[in-house]
């Protein structure tokens, strides 16, 4: 009996099988590795709240940002209102408020005189506005722009050289104002209307025209107004009030700018002076309850 095995593959089949072998060790290799990838994605986009509701944004972060700068690949646009840029805004960055009717038309000017990336950044993690920046630059057609959704106060602490605060650069740690230095300033709304009736306080509204969309202040004649942007007119407030001993009341749309006009109000030294906490939304919010529980 001939006990030979017969090789039923034809020749050359098990150089075939190792390959098909290999091919497919490679492949779950990739795929391992892919899955490993998305997982990293997934633990870097930790505090990024913005970063899964807008996930056609490519970001940046400050490390990858700070190359670009170095290597002078980049053009840095600021996309928050005039007043944040002039207040802490990132050295060297252009002024291009996403919320203007101009934006659109001015990215394609800019993408026109240049070919460098363009990055826009806001506040920080949970400031949305580079991320819809990023969108309206994709819905025109502007290429390569990106998000550095950190913001701009991590940037000041980590790169306080590549950062400017009231027009000083570099920017000093101890010279941004922490959370708890704001709160110190913030009040209710309803501590807000029972302390502006003592005797020497003045109110300020300090919305832009559009939020007060021609109305008058919630405060029945007693508040005055003031655009942020006004800074000469806003140094003339702060001077008398010093002169005057009085207390200054200022509340914005939402709480979100009175943050900005705290750095005004401490490079000029003024201690007397209150935020209304959550803004004129907050106060009217308030009203409604009050309303709905009598």
């Amino acid at each position: 009996m001939n006990t030979n095995k017969v090789n039923y593959y034809p020749q050359g089949a098990n150089k075939l099988r190792r390959s098909l072998s290999y091919v497919l060790l490679t492949s779950m290799l990739l795929m391992f590795a892919l899955i490993l990838s998305n997982h990293a994605i997934a633990k870097d986009d930790t505090g990024f709240p913005g970063r899964k509701l807008y996930p056609q944004v490519t970001t940046l972060s400050k490390e990858q940002l700070y190359d670009k700068i170095v290597k002078e690949e980049v053009v840095i646009v600021d996309v928050r209102s005039a007043y944040e840029f002039q207040t802490l805004k990132i050295l060297n960055a252009i002024n291009i408020p996403v919320s203007k009717k101009s934006f659109a038309t001015k990215l394609k000017v800019l993408r026109a005189k240049t070919d460098k990336d363009i990055v826009f950044y806001c506040n920080g993690r949970t400031c949305f506005k580079s991320y819809n920046a990023v969108m309206k630059a994709i819905k025109y057609n502007v290429k390569n722009c990106f998000s550095y959704d950190a913001g701009v106060f991590e940037w000041a602490l980590k790169y306080p050289n590549e950062a400017t605060l009231l027009a000083q650069t570099p920017v000093e740690e101890d010279a941004i104002i922490s959370k708890d230095e704001l709160n110190a300033h913030l009040l209710s709304p309803k501590e807000f209307e029972q302390r502006s009736l003592e005797t020497n306080s003045i109110i300020y509204d300090v919305r832009d025209r559009m939020q007060r969309r021609g109305s008058g202040g919630i405060f029945m004649f007693r508040d005055k107004f003031v655009g942020l942007d006004n800074v000469r007119k806003l140094h003339k407030i702060i001077f008398k009030a010093e002169q005057n001993n009085s207390t200054l009341f200022f509340y914005d749309a939402k709480g979100k700018q009175v943050r900005w006009l705290q750095y005004t109000l401490k490079a000029q030294g003024l201690t007397k002076y209150y935020f209304m906490k959550g803004g004129a939304a907050a106060y009217y919010k308030m009203l409604r309850e009050e309303q709905a529980g009598s």
